[in-house]
């Protein structure tokens, strides 16, 4: 009876151990083999932005993050299936995502930048509603089926909005003189303005974000969290909105991408 009771005992003990453990950990699905968001080493330790943005929200929590590595189109099935707790992986908070998982206040956004020739009297224009204007009735460049597209398409219905298949294709014509203008993502244009054929333009210096038109550009980065987990939900959410107070989302975008990428906290 009391090797029973004795078994019992130490039983129940390391289940209370097994649950207190688990407590103490935020299991974290991500890629893993996209720089500079997520890289995972031959011993699995993971880097990056997205990993930064974990171990950050995990040291509010007063957790410990455990990263589980994996290919992005099996993220979501895994998240449902109970293999970790959260996804953080540059992961977009879509409409169609968000019937399967839901999310995080958004932490971060990519900014997007019209490129004009730096003796372009664009260059220097202070607003959105500026730029727009002295593009009116001018050629953008594009990339077709791009969220960039559309937005251009929406935002500048007086303009020759010229469509290409490939980056490369666009930033050759951007070259050439062929279109006034080109408008995309931040890490396309740090690359091209380093180049030989870049160095004659510059991003003109006001970002559009996705809040500008969240309809169009979407909402940002979140982190993937369950359908119907509405506790780890808020403390996710605390968190994210306490490192963004505190300037941490800020700093952890600047490490890795010389440039904010950082979305404020409403809350």
């Amino acid at each position: 009876m009391k090797k029973t009771l004795l078994a019992f005992v130490c039983g129940t003990a390391l289940i209370a151990t097994a649950v207190n453990a688990a407590e103490d950990t935020l299991t974290v699905g991500t890629e893993g083999d996209a720089p500079p968001y997520s890289m995972a080493d031959v011993n699995g330790a993971v880097t990056g932005y997205d990993a930064d943005i974990a171990n950050a929200v995990c040291s509010e929590m007063k957790v410990k993050c455990r990263f589980v590595v994996q290919s992005f189109s099996t993220l979501i099935p895994s998240l449902n299936a109970d293999r970790f707790d959260v996804i953080v992986s540059g992961l977009g908070i879509t409409e169609a995502r968000k019937k399967q998982i839901d999310y995080s206040i958004p932490y971060g956004g990519v900014p997007q930048y019209y490129v004009v020739a730096k003796d372009s009297p664009i260059a220097s224009v202070g607003s959105i509603a500026e730029i727009e204007k002295m593009l009116d009735g001018k050629t953008i460049g594009v990339v077709n089926g791009t969220t960039y597209a559309n937005y251009v398409q929406k935002h500048l219905p007086n303009s020759e909005v010229k469509t290409y298949d490939a980056t490369t294709q666009m930033l050759a014509d951007l070259e050439a003189g062929r279109i006034d203008s080109a408008y995309s993502d931040s890490p396309t244009w740090t690359d091209f303005i380093k180049t030989p054929g870049g160095a004659r333009f510059t991003r003109v210096k006001v970002a559009v974000r996705q809040a500008d038109d969240p309809t169009v550009l979407g909402y940002g980065m979140g982190i993937g969290i369950r359908k119907g987990n509405t506790a780890l939900q808020s403390k996710v959410d605390t968190a994210l909105c306490s490192l963004s107070k505190k300037g941490e989302l800020t700093t952890i975008s600047k490490k890795w991408f010389d440039e904010d990428y950082a979305i404020a906290c409403k809350q």
